[in-house]
């Protein structure tokens, strides 16, 4: 099946009328019969019942129609994405792992779409290696990330915007709760940890040298960030994780963790070389990030 005989299809379906069909497709009429019959004996049906006087659809053809119509504007939008029309769109791919990295992009892109108003950006939202291997593969432009000193292989270059402090996140009815910090020696009780492939290195380590001293009855393992909160927000334990900004409306208390180093926050990519909306991005999210300070 081939976008030719689903046009030569939707025209004689629009006119009843071979040619009708081939006045209006610019071929001849026996091209348009040829790509009927050929589309009839690919689908094992008749779409139209012809005479010497008439066409018309066939209870299959009708029901073809919807079909060949999605198709053809499925080709027609895949063509013009990856061929001439792609030219006109300005892509920025971006890598997020969190909702609390997710809200820091509406402000930001609207305020890109009136200096780019041809910008087309995607969201990924997947777990960290993955996430590298496409910024390395350069399926992606930029991806939010805390700083990963011990990588073997450099992820790229890295813009910090800001610096997070790790948080004990529990209920306001916690024992923690009333606290002004805690060490990570006084963080006993039932905890809620996150899977390690859901989260950056930096972060995994703290969570394993808080949990090291529990019983394994009192750790929880969740997969993801917004698991994590669930499960503090019922009440089955606290966590450890870093304190983004905007975050505390979420009804949770974040009490810093002392002996913990706070983790650099920002954004590796590849290159901003010739990258104008790259480096517009970045430039807006470093503006955005002053005002949630």
């Amino acid at each position: 099946m081939n976008t030719v005989q689903l046009e030569c299809f939707m025209a004689v379906a629009q006119y009843l009328n071979f040619s009708r069909a081939a006045e209006v497709l610019k071929i001849t009429q026996p091209a348009v019969s040829h790509q009927i019959t050929s589309l009839e004996d690919e689908l094992g049906t008749k779409l139209f019942a012809r005479t010497s006087k008439s066409v018309s659809l066939t209870h299959a053809g009708f029901m073809f129609i919807e079909d060949a119509s999605g198709i053809l504007k499925i080709a027609a939008t895949a063509k013009n994405r990856l061929g001439k029309g792609a030219k006109e769109f300005q892509a920025l791919d971006i890598g997020c792992h969190n909702q609390s990295e997710l809200e820091l992009l509406p402000p930001v892109i609207a305020k890109m779409l009136g200096t780019f108003p041809a910008l087309h950006p995607s969201i990924k939202q997947i777990p960290f290696k993955s996430m590298a291997n496409l910024l390395d593969e350069g399926r992606l432009h930029v991806m939010f990330a805390f700083r990963h000193e011990e990588s073997k292989k450099p992820l790229g270059f890295f813009h910090e915007l800001s610096k997070r402090p790790i948080a004990c996140v529990c209920t306001p009815d916690h024992p923690f709760a009333g606290r002004s910090s805690l060490t990570l020696d006084e963080l006993k009780g039932p905890m809620i940890t996150c899977e390690p492939h859901r989260l950056p290195s930096p972060v995994l380590q703290i969570q394993v040298r808080a949990s090291s001293t529990l019983h394994p009855s009192e750790l929880f393992f969740v997969d993801g960030y917004e698991a994590t909160l669930a499960m503090v927000k019922s009440g089955l334990g606290f966590s450890l994780l870093p304190d983004y900004p905007g975050r505390k409306d979420c009804g949770l208390c974040y009490i810093p963790v002392s002996g913990a180093a706070p983790l650099s926050f920002g954004v590796y990519y590849k290159s901003l070389a010739g990258n104008h909306i790259l480096k517009e991005f970045i430039r807006l999210l470093d503006l955005e990030y002053k005002t949630l300070e």
